[in-house]
């Protein structure tokens, strides 16, 4: 099905959700497997901690990996079904998005020059990065550590896909075989490999990621995309939890189709909670922990008042290979909200106290990407963040101005600079390969959920 967008080999893209947090996760996560039993009963805990449900649970075995034993004995940790405070976005379950991420960069056989070249895609390796360069891709080894399945390692390769639930998952009921994609060329299409890479953290898990083979690069009457995803019954249903228990996704259709070849990553969330006074459900992988965490409000701002929790169809990343900085705000985003008298102020600056309606309101940054910088992290192309689909705003100010906080804006153009998913064009593009498209301007409404949190976790 794949087709060649111009003469000479197969493109394939940058992948810093998968790419670099894909192999740093290898590298570390091997030993960070959870030995406990597969839970058969648990007790829910949703929005309100008075509330339970009891609801039995499986965890359907996992593909056994080349070298290893039978990985039903050691399940990795993303698997494990937990959940602490983790955000819905709805009170219905739902599918927000399911366009296709990037084509054709998951299972190379390696990430050196020569293999990003020919398959068409990034390679950065100047200032920052002459040691370490920014490339594309993943290897089939990465995946199939990481996630359930396989990846395709032959010419073809894999594309990948992030599905965007409103609810979180019971990462334990996560097979390839639940997802079943309708392509606009009418062929059906089931993942090779699924998981919850990079959205692994226990208060994220609304958005697992797939491989397999979903359309290509070309335009016009040759583009081929997903135009429709199903969740199907495999024997061991795809499970989420919300706020009234455990439900089963099966029937769940999404149709949307584009490709991002055309158009750019959107935002499909916002949602302003408290920030309290600790951040409750980071991490769930102790070695992958020590290298992103802590990249919270505490660690980078010493807290905050509100957190306005962004959730994007994609990747949001600058260039597609580099990773987005905790001091980016104003490149990127401006928040909208109400003054006195109804019209709109933009909160547009770092550091600026905004009058609006019920007081005042300020900016600190991003937060829920990497470490800050008196952790030892530098600000620069080379900045290692966990690029998953979740970009907190961390804000100070009285509770009544913040309720009067009505959209978050991608300006996506002038002064302000788009995003891309991964795949995007990196720093220094070869000159003949077709990248994903950058960001479209984007306004989001935001969820204002200070007096229900909407957060549910597992015991």
């Amino acid at each position: 099905m794949k087709t060649t967008p111009t003469a000479g080999p197969r493109r394939r893209r940058s992948i810093r959700t998968i790419g670099a947090v894909l192999l740093t996760a290898l590298m570390l996560l091997l030993a960070a497997c959870d030995t406990s039993p597969p839970t058969t009963e648990s007790t829910i805990t949703t929005g309100a901690p008075s509330t339970t449900t009891t609801e039995a649970a499986s965890t359907p075995g996992l593909p056994g990996r080349p070298g290893g034993g039978d990985a039903d004995e050691n399940p990795p940790a993303f698997f494990d079904g937990r959940l602490v405070e983790a955000d819905y976005w709805d009170e219905e379950l739902k599918i927000l998005s399911a366009n296709m991420g990037f084509d054709g960069i998951i299972g190379w056989p390696d990430t050196e020059f020569e293999t990003i070249r020919a398959g068409g895609g990034s390679f950065y390796a100047e200032g920052c990065a002459v040691d370490n360069p920014l490339v594309s891709g993943a290897t089939a080894t990465g995946v199939e550590a990481l996630y359930r399945g396989v990846a395709d390692d032959t010419p073809d390769y894999d594309d990948g896909l992030p599905i965007v639930f409103t609810w979180p998952i019971l990462t334990s009921t996560i097979n390839p075989e639940d997802f079943l994609f309708t392509l606009n060329t009418g062929e059906q299409v089931v993942p090779n490999s699924a998981g919850i890479m990079p959205n692994w953290e226990l208060n994220e898990r609304n958005v697992p990621v797939v491989f397999g083979d979903f359309g290509n690069r070309l335009d016009g009457p040759d583009a081929v995309y997903v135009e429709k995803l199903e969740i199907v019954d495999d024997g061991t249903p795809l499970m989420f939890l919300g706020p009234n228990g455990v439900q089963s996704g099966v029937g769940l259709t999404w149709e949307d189709g584009r490709s991002p070849y055309e158009s750019g990553p959107v935002l499909v969330g916002a949602k302003l909670n408290h920030v309290g006074d600790r951040p409750a459900g980071e991490g769930g992988a102790p070695p992958l922990e020590r290298v992103l965490l802590p990249n919270d409000e505490f660690a980078l701002y010493g807290g905050g008042d509100f957190r306005l929790r962004l959730l994007t169809s994609g990747g949001y990343t600058p260039t597609g290979i580099d990773s987005l900085t905790p001091n980016a705000y104003e490149n990127h985003f401006r928040i909208h909200a109400a003054a006195e008298d109804g019209s709109t102020v933009l909160l547009s600056e770092v550091g600026v106290d905004y009058e609006v309606a019920g007081g005042t309101l300020r900016v600190l940054g991003l937060a829920d990407l990497g470490q800050a910088e008196d952790q030892g992290a530098t600000y620069d192309l080379c900045y290692q963040e966990d690029a998953d689909n979740y970009i907190d705003i961390i804000l100070i100010g009285d509770e009544a101005a913040a309720r009067s906080i009505t959209h978050v804006e991608v300006p996506s153009e002038g002064e302000y600079l788009p995003l891309y998913n991964p795949g995007g064009p990196g720093p220094t593009p070869f000159p003949d390969v077709r990248y994903t498209a950058p960001s479209p301007p984007d306004l989001e409404p935001v969820l204002i959920a200070l007096d229900d949190p909407m957060r549910v976790s597992t015991p």
